[in-house]
């Protein structure tokens, strides 16, 4: 299927790991020239990222930055329009906040969380929109979580859940006013998806509660109507198409991809 995105610009935060690297990399198989951000302490990662892309014919260049400091973001949307031009694409994924109960984080960490989530996007958007705008064509793909529509009891995540819900309604309330421009800012609610740091979060859950990983696991899955955590190919594919020309009617939506985990008819 042809998505209409060779020649394209997409800078990926969260790039070069999990469900980003997999969507740089589908994006690159369209022929869109990637930036590959991580974080500095994941070189190694933004590398050999950037390198597969290179061996598959792709284009790609890979940037270390936090994209959560406005400092990192502009340099990184520099670095971006130095190699291939002004991004039209643009996938924001960040980590979270840690996990914890209101009355055991602090309102230090609630505002490091709404920076985080939320006005990493609005400094993301500052330094692209302006171009997306006067090209009449843009993808804008904000990497959230279930959690923002339908927040867990448990553990306790009041910083997480925060922070993602102002970003969609961000996002939401974006696509209003840029329709009209040819620029979609579309929501992913992830579920429980394989990438090595869900993975990583339940092996710290089974040292700490001395269950085994699988148990704890299969107490999750259990809830999932597919009975089994996500691919990363399969999220990836969802952001992939959304960065699409074809993509261009699907806008300001939260799109769940989580199994079915997700109770509401809507």
């Amino acid at each position: 299927m042809e998505l209409g995105i060779a020649g394209k610009v997409a800078l990926i935060a969260g790039g070069a790991m999990g469900m980003g690297r997999r969507a740089a990399e589908m994006l690159a198989a369209e022929g869109a020239s990637v930036l590959v951000v991580g974080l500095p302490d994941d070189a190694v990662s933004i590398e050999e990222t950037v390198s597969g892309i290179h061996a598959a014919g792709g284009k790609a260049i890979g940037v270390g930055a936090n994209m959560t400091l406005k400092s990192d973001i502009v340099r990184a949307v520099g670095e971006c329009t130095a190699a291939f031009g002004p991004p039209d694409i643009l996938v924001a994924n960040v980590y979270g906040p840690p996990p914890g109960y209101f009355e055991e984080v602090t309102d230090e960490q609630f505002e490091t969380a709404v920076r985080e989530m939320t006005l990493s996007l609005v400094y993301l958007l500052r330094q692209t929109l302006p171009h997306m705008k006067e090209k009449g064509w843009g993808r804008v793909v904000n990497m959230n979580s279930i959690g923002a529509k339908e927040p867990p009891r448990f553990p306790g995540h009041a910083l997480v859940n925060t922070g993602r819900a102002a970003a969609v309604a961000l996002a939401k309330s974006l696509s209003d006013e840029y329709a009209q421009f040819g620029i979609t800012f579309n929501s992913i609610g992830t579920g429980y998806i394989g990438t090595d740091r869900m993975y990583r979060y339940w092996d710290r859950m089974s040292e700490h509660t001395g269950t085994p990983r699988d148990v704890l696991l299969k107490v999750v899955t259990d809830t999932i109507p597919a009975g089994r955590v996500g691919r990363v190919a399969e999220i990836a594919a969802v952001m992939t198409f959304l960065c699409s020309d074809l993509g261009g009617y699907v806008n300001g939506e939260f799109i769940n991809v989580d199994g079915g985990l997700h109770r509401s008819a809507w």
